[in-house]
């Protein structure tokens, strides 16, 4: 076991060491790293690779807590497992794969070896029960299928899904800048940030901005883990009620996207033109995906 950490540490201070072992190898060639030690680098070369494992971390530690789970030597596979196939209902088998290599590389880092290797015997089992890649379908009517969801702070996510073209994980990480009417969203998927201008829809940003003042207020007394868990769950059963086929949150952002192209176009941008704003706005890196969820 590394020096700096201890079997009976808590896990905040282990999600604290990790994150410190794991950065250093930013900025370092991962083939270097192989040639040195003949194998498999320990580290983390990149700082979206970074960022995204060590958020699953800190997700699961929340978790852990949730259930009691307060030490490092407390921890058990059990666990481990129940954490990643609890998001197996909305969690597609790609990001079920990313979560459970992020949390092998954690156990391996903070001298958990023995779960890390748990989690590596069981590593095809667990993703393959993840959702099958599919396409996400705009709802018909989302409004309707935001009426319908039971929770309050459920109805305050979805709003801001359709609002914003948030993907979910992002919800939480919105900002409103008044004066500027921008809604700005950090380290989005691939450590990038979004801003959307909604000077030409100020009635929008004035309900995004009471909205994101709502969640803030709900979320004080709740870890955001627990929410989204409990989000999927109601969403799915909001989806069946009304009729429409459920794909996942993901619709609200493809309802995002062809609502924001249907504006610019009366606007007079012509499809190519405002499909290039929108990928700005969603983050994305190519056009293509901007066309391809305008088609959902």
């Amino acid at each position: 076991m590394e020096l700096g950490i201890k079997r009976n540490s808590g896990l905040t201070y282990a999600l604290k060491y990790a994150a410190k072992v794991l950065k250093r190898g930013i900025g370092v060639s991962k083939h270097e790293v192989y040639k040195q030690l003949g194998g498999k680098s320990p580290l983390i070369h990149s700082y979206s690779t970074f960022n995204r494992y060590m958020g699953i971390a800190k997700e699961f530690v929340n978790w852990a807590k949730e259930q009691g789970v307060n030490r490092l030597d407390k921890v058990q596979y059990e666990h481990v497992r129940e954490f990643l196939l609890s998001k197996s209902e909305y969690c597609s088998m790609r990001t079920l794969k990313v979560n459970a290599s992020a949390l092998r590389k954690f156990f391996e880092t903070v001298g958990r070896g023995d779960i890390a290797e748990r989690i590596g015997e069981d590593y095809q089992e667990i993703y393959s029960k993840g959702k099958a890649p599919g396409r996400a379908l705009a709802f018909a009517h989302p409004e309707r299928v935001i009426s319908l969801l039971k929770e309050d702070v459920h109805k305050v996510i979805a709003e801001l899904q359709l609002l914003t073209g948030a993907r979910i994980g992002d919800v939480k990480k919105i900002q409103v800048l008044p004066e500027d009417k921008k809604v700005v969203i950090t380290k989005s998927k691939g450590g990038r940030t979004r801003e959307i201008d909604y000077s030409d829809r100020p009635e929008k940003f004035e309900r995004i901005e009471k909205l994101v003042g709502e969640l803030r207020e709900y979320l004080k007394g709740s870890s955001w883990s627990s929410v989204r868990e409990s989000y999927y769950r109601d969403l799915r059963q909001a989806v069946y009620r009304s009729g429409e086929i459920y794909t996942g949150s993901h619709a609200f952002r493809v309802n995002y996207v062809k609502e924001r192209l249907k504006e610019l176009r009366e606007r007079g941008y012509s499809e190519k033109e405002a499909l290039q704003i929108i990928e700005y706005e969603i983050g994305h890196s190519r056009i293509e995906m901007s066309a391809y969820y305008s088609r959902g």
